[in-house]
């Protein structure tokens, strides 16, 4: 591809490139570039510390925090939760509010929740996932609000990882046990 024209960049998003990954999307309806897989491997180092190899080579450090007997020394499974809802969130609105080429001058999201360790740890019954998840954008823009409201509903049903919260999806847990 060639270099892209600066009326083509908005937002640091390349439109015109964009919509040619929009349309190998819909050509490779059932392929790799339509239904990625993503897979990540997670080995236990000690304590709650483990270390996690992604899809694209990144390494991510996981661990909890002192308060639960961990040493804080990388992210919880609970933050690492919301930072992939937000940030989901955030490449959806950023994509779509870029393609109707709306400036974004700034884009922030709060994302919070309660989890139920009271159930995580035996103490009572119920569930021990996080009971809700909010969000709050801030947003600043060269558009009006309500143009930039609607469309950013619009987005949010886009967003494949809050997708996958609101609606059940199996977690197919297979063990392979090695006795010494």
């Amino acid at each position: 591809m060639s270099t892209p024209d600066t009326k083509n960049i908005v937002n640091g998003i390349n439109i015109e490139q964009s919509f040619v990954i929009q349309k190998q999307i819909s050509e490779d309806r059932s392929g790799n570039m339509a239904k990625p897989k993503y897979q990540t491997t997670v080995v236990w180092d000690s304590g709650y510390h483990t270390t996690a190899n992604v899809t694209d080579g990144q390494t991510i450090i996981g661990d909890e925090p002192p308060r639960y007997g961990g040493e804080g020394m990388g992210i919880s499974p609970q933050d690492l939760l919301l930072t992939a809802v937000g940030h989901c969130l955030a490449a959806s609105y950023i994509g779509g509010l870029s393609a109707a080429r709306i400036n974004v001058e700034s884009l922030r999201l709060h994302v919070s929740g309660r989890v139920n360790f009271g159930v995580a740890y035996a103490v009572e019954t119920g569930n021990p996932g996080f009971e809700d998840i909010n969000v709050v954008v801030e947003i600043q823009t060269d558009a009006p609000q309500e143009k930039v409201t609607a469309l950013l509903e619009k987005l949010r049903a886009t967003a494949p990882i809050p997708d996958t919260i609101m609606r059940p999806v199996p977690v197919n847990i297979e063990i392979h046990h090695q006795s010494k």
